[in-house]
């Protein structure tokens, strides 16, 4: 989740609405959403099944032993996958508390497909991820979490900055956890979008965290992608990586900080983060330098780029660094460069965007008093429609250098592909998908 998309605004209830008998056959239990941040409690006993209503199918007289695929409707869809956890040995009294507020809603399905870190220039994504507003609030919560973070720091090694940054980008560090029920949310990801698979494995860990006593379905309110607490954590994750450090009996994502901020950090730590090292900085790029070694799944180590002539931002040599590193151009050849360690790798398994885990290294660096960036973002450049990046794609695709679906995102096989194609049309293979290529992918197809 990321508090700067919008991804835990509040959720209209438009669009077709479950019916009560159905509700009443299927869901019983409907407790009211608190208004505050929940406490992790143990759940209230989950009343009594409410008799099937006549003519309306139960979900314990369905046979659905898979996740659900396709259905004519939401309440199918809910009804199937309630027989699928029943199967699954969850207790029918949890599944029908668990949904008994939930109904379709539409505005999921759409934000699915409209993640601002996936469709945002990186320049405007960072200026609002990294604003001055959100630094102030950083820094004005800063003195209340520093012993605090200074203690995750000493015992897990995620440095203190990161962790001020995942807070801030996650949740507006606490003002933003969202306000929609997690089961309705992941129903409606699991009927609405293709991540059917995704739904169904967070819609049964969400209840394997009932069925525990670990925390009450009403207490269970997050993102529209069902993520959780200041930390955002998938109930997956909460299952598996989420700590319970003040000792409480179960980990409290959304009031205690001490479980808050170890949680964060055992996540990050168990994705492989390595202690006293840096995610990165910003970097000077010489002239002439071969911008197609500038990405991700090209690793380095630190001698390759000093021999290259690669320098800090500020012109002095590169710090000697342990393993492999990485350069990353966000914004073609013209924009900022950074190098980047296998931490800012860690950073991106927390959201698999190259703009989030930027936006978290200069937020957390910036609050704890570090540089923003220096170079200019290419504000200028005319941005591509959705259309346009479907139809670049699409042309990478017909000339052999581009494989699998025409999505529009322009991501790690993409960017490999437009360098391809930049090589050879002799233009700078930054991977940087602006107009002027597609003009010229246009050009090349029509002679």
């Amino acid at each position: 989740m990321d508090a700067l998309t919008g991804k835990t605004s509040s959720q209209a209830r438009s669009g077709k609405i479950v019916s009560a008998a159905l509700l009443a056959a299927l869901l019983t239990g409907c407790a009211a959403q608190p208004t505050q941040p929940p406490v992790a409690t143990a759940p209230a006993p989950a009343p009594a099944p409410a008799a099937p209503v006549p003519g309306v199918p139960d979900f314990t007289q369905l046979t659905q032993t898979s996740c659900p695929g396709t259905t004519p409707s939401y309440a199918e869809w809910v009804a199937r996958f309630g027989a699928y956890a029943l199967h699954q040995g969850q207790a029918e009294p949890v599944i029908r508390t668990a949904f008994a507020n939930v109904t379709e809603n539409p505005k999921i399905r759409d934000r699915a497909g409209k993640q601002a870190e996936f469709v945002t220039p990186v320049w405007t994504y960072l200026d609002r991820a990294v604003s001055p507003e959100r630094i102030a609030k950083g820094q004005a919560k800063l003195p209340e979490v520093r012993a605090l973070i200074a203690d995750i720091e000493r015992d897990y090694g995620v440095s203190d900055a990161t962790l001020m940054g995942i807070w801030g980008i996650e949740t507006d560090f606490g003002n933003n956890f969202g306000d929609v029920d997690v089961f309705e949310a992941l129903s409606n990801v699991g009927y609405g979008t293709s991540r059917k698979d995704f739904a169904c494995n967070e819609l049964m860990s969400a209840l394997k965290i009932v069925s525990a006593g670990k925390v009450q379905p009403s207490q269970m309110i997050g993102s529209w992608a069902g993520a959780m607490g200041h930390s955002q954590f998938l109930p997956s994750n909460y299952l598996t990586i989420a700590v319970d450090r003040d000792g409480s009996g179960a980990p409290d994502l959304w009031t205690s900080m001490p479980d808050v901020f170890a949680s964060t950090a055992n996540h990050l730590v168990r994705d492989g983060w390595q202690r006293g090292l840096t995610w990165g900085f910003e970097v000077k790029l010489p002239q002439g330098f071969a911008y197609q070694e500038a990405e991700l799944d090209i690793e380095q180590p630190i001698g390759h780029w000093q021999q290259k002539g690669v320098k800090t931002i500020n012109g002095t040599a590169l710090p000697n660094l342990p393993g492999g590193t990485s350069i990353l151009i966000l914004a073609g050849y013209k924009g900022p460069a950074f190098l980047v360690t296998k931490n800012y790798k860690t950073i991106l398994k927390y959201n698999y965007s190259t703009s989030y885990a930027l936006a978290v290294a200069y937020l957390g660096q910036r609050v704890m008093g570090g540089p923003g960036v220096v170079a200019k973002w290419p504000v200028d450049e005319p941005l591509l429609s959705l259309e346009e990046r479907e139809e670049l794609q699409q042309r990478l695709v017909d000339r052999g250098l581009l494989a699998g679906s025409v999505d529009g995102v322009i991501g790690l096989k993409s960017r490999k592909a437009i360098r391809a194609f930049q090589l050879q049309a002799g233009l700078p293979a930054d991977g940087f998908a602006t107009k002027a290529l597609l003009a010229e992918l246009r050009r090349r197809a029509a002679s």
